[in-house]
């Protein structure tokens, strides 16, 4: 399961980094348009749409690298078996807010598609963008139930 849930963050990193990318050849047409009084229509939408799955795609890499800003200098100076508790005590704190974020983005995007909600200049539909930040989410209690079974397994051999 650790394998494939690795696959599936590395594609979404991947996404990441081409919705970013995605993102600034965008503008900079959209910039070079507008000097020729051409702009693109939509370009805003569509940067902001970017940007949502940016992030969403951008944080199960995060999540699995541990590269999220942590302040633990006062955990630090606790035992290491406390350390532990407060490690494990995060993660399920992290895992029930991912598994809300996705339970309520995909009833959000049920809605969204069952009301055919859509951008304004565009007329695109918003429901997909909400699914993928659901999956997303899954994708990071996914990451953080390996961690949690992975940190299990390490107390029970010490």
């Amino acid at each position: 399961m650790l394998k494939i849930s690795r696959k599936l963050v590395n594609i979404m990193n991947y996404l990441a980094a081409l919705s970013i990318i995605a993102m600034m050849l965008l503008t900079c047409a959209d910039v070079v348009l507008r000097l020729f009084k051409h702009p693109i229509l939509g370009a805003y939408e569509l940067v902001g749409l970017f940007g949502a799955l940016t992030i969403a795609f951008a944080i199960p890499a995060t999540t699995l690298s541990k590269g999220h800003v942590a302040v633990d200098f006062m955990v630090e100076k606790l035992p290491h078996s406390a350390q532990k508790i407060f490690s494990i005590i995060a993660n399920l704190m992290s895992l029930s807010l991912f598994a809300l974020i996705a339970w309520q983005s995909f009833l959000y995007a049920e809605t969204l598609r069952s009301t055919g909600e859509v951008t304004l200049s565009l007329q695109m539909p918003f429901y997909p963008i909400v699914y993928a930040i659901s999956a997303a989410s899954l994708l990071v209690c996914i990451v953080l139930f390996g961690e949690l079974t992975i940190s299990q397994e390490e107390g029970l051999e010490t």
